[in-house]
């Protein structure tokens, strides 16, 4: 490869395995194989937001054109010609087929276990996918899905509907195929090579993409979980683009020359409280620790010019969002203890949380849960977190549930399709089975998000949408604390041709250097 074009990526934790569908590592495996793998319809990456808080537009990708029935419940997907796997797998009907039967397909010897549950979101609807003939594909659900297409767009959701080669599946298995995984995107895997960091990755440019060759000869995403290493690969141009700087001095870096553009990515760092603990059970409780807690503070000691305090459980870049959502929890200590008393809480009480001490897009937990314990101990409350060091670990045990005696826990998380908001609060995915990690089951919330999740009017399903958020401040299972709207991304002077797009990960295919 020409080393002069290959572009260095810092990202704030490791790379886990490379096979989209089986992915569970975050954002970081995401923002990856979004440049090794794509799906029929894509984020379009080459189209910069009119609005600062306008979604991603959805638009055809490996497939040309895409026809939806009017109640929603039948996809046809006209593949695009002419595109192969990396492997010289040939893009067609069967290879899609395949991708699919390996996520919602249970009779289907190449279905995974692993990958359906990654994947139960967002084909759960899912009846059947056939080939209409070798070039297009029908997929029927057995209710309207509206979010289909959008949710299809998400790397590392977790899983993800980018496909794999049918050849690789084949020959390898459904769940042999880690780093092994050939996609259809401008550039292919080429190796893991470990670093301080972590394990790091670097692809090398698709000679055949069907887009044309990138200008670049490959990229490597490098991990660096310390903020200030990150900063510091920035500026000594030991790489060329960083995510997760929020917390570091943007002026600075801007004043230096580097670009640290202002987006809203579809992201949220929020609470989740243990509706199993009786600690706090009572929303009234919760309502306390709400009113405990100086959002804006916490932003602006913590993350100045970088993060917004959060008034919604729909993240900003997401269709439903609402830039007026109404500020249910201002800062009020004299209301939190006074709700405590209500509940009869007595004098001091022990709370028990859990948190990352660093990860995918966590930003500083161990400063922020600092705050949040400073901010309760006003109001009577002593916060300890136990911290875990290792992010995947962290996770994976986040989504099996929260523990007896751990009150509350910390995520980072948010997606630009709305049914995330199913994915995390309805009944139906209450941990280990879904990402409810706090056991959250409200009759009233449900019907609110199945409302939501099955209306094809896109206005009335924003309104159900919003009406299930306002839900969710009214009670409470989450606590959103943070959103991101500058500092996610920094890139230098050298890079051109990127497009900032209000998603959680960016698309390189189309930059240059001018070093």
């Amino acid at each position: 490869m020409d080393e002069s074009r290959i572009l260095r990526v810092a990202l704030d934790w490791e790379v886990a395995g490379i096979d989209p569908p089986r992915a569970g590592g975050g954002w970081n495996t995401g923002r990856v194989v979004q440049h090794t793998h794509e799906s029929l319809v894509e984020d379009d990456f080459d189209r910069a937001p009119e609005t600062p808080d306008e979604p991603t537009h959805v638009i055809p990708w490996l497939a040309e054109t895409v026809e939806v029935s009017a109640d929603m419940q039948r996809f046809v997907f006209r593949l695009r010609p002419g595109v192969r796997f990396h492997d010289g797998a040939v893009l067609d009907a069967d290879a899609v087929v395949v991708n699919y039967a390996r996520i919602a397909d249970v009779q289907s010897p190449l279905y995974s276990t692993v990958a359906a549950d990654l994947n139960r979101t967002g084909v759960e609807t899912l009846s059947e996918v056939k080939a209409l003939d070798p070039m297009t594909v029908e997929f029927l659900h057995r209710a309207p899905s509206p979010d289909f297409l959008r949710y299809m767009t998400q790397q590392d959701a977790p899983g993800a509907q980018s496909l794999v080669s049918p050849h690789a599946l084949r020959k390898l298995g459904p769940d042999g195929c880690t780093d092994l995984a050939p996609g259809t995107g401008p550039f292919c895997f080429h190796r893991r090579f470990d670093t301080p960091g972590g394990s790091a990755v670097e692809l090398r440019a698709n000679e055949d993409y069907w887009q044309g060759r990138p200008w670049l000869s490959g990229i490597q995403f490098l991990p660096f979980p310390d903020l200030d290493d990150r900063v510091q690969a920035l500026k000594d141009g030991v790489v060329d683009i960083a995510y997760s700087l929020e917390g570091a001095d943007l002026d600075d870096l801007a004043a230096r020359g580097f670009q640290i553009p202002t987006f809203s990515p579809p992201y949220l760092w929020y609470l989740v409280f243990n509706l199993h603990d009786p600690a706090v059970a009572d929303v009234r409780v919760r309502r306390a620790i709400a009113h405990a807690i100086d959002r804006n503070a916490l932003s602006e000691l913590l993350f100045p010019g970088a993060t917004l305090p959060a008034r919604s459980a729909l993240p900003p870049g997401s269709p439903a969002h609402d830039i007026n959502a109404k500020e249910h929890y201002p800062y009020d200590p004299t209301r939190a203890r006074a709700l405590l008393k209500e509940a009869g809480v007595g004098e001091r009480v022990v709370l028990k949380a859990i948190a990352a001490r660093a990860g995918s897009a966590q930003l500083n937990p161990s400063a922020i849960q600092a705050r949040i314990a400073a901010d309760l101990a006003q109001i009577g409350i002593h916060l300890e977190t136990a911290f875990h060091d290792d992010w995947l670990d962290y996770f994976n045990g986040w989504r099996e549930g929260a523990t007896p005696g751990v009150s509350m826990s910390e995520m980072s998380w948010g997606m630009s399709s709305d049914l995330w908001l199913h994915q995390i609060l309805h009944s139906s995915n209450r941990s280990p089975i879904g990402y409810n990690a706090g056991y959250a089951a409200d009759s009233t919330l449900d019907a609110l998000l199945n409302s939501a999740c099955r209306e094809v009017d896109p206005i009335q399903r924003m309104h159900h949408y919003r009406a299930a958020d306002a839900r969710v401040m009214q009670t409470l299972p989450i606590l959103p604390l943070l959103s991101s709207r500058r500092g996610m991304l920094g890139f230098s002077r050298h890079v051109e041709g990127l497009t900032v797009v209000n998603q959680c990960w960016q698309d390189f295919r189309g930059v240059r250097l001018s070093r």
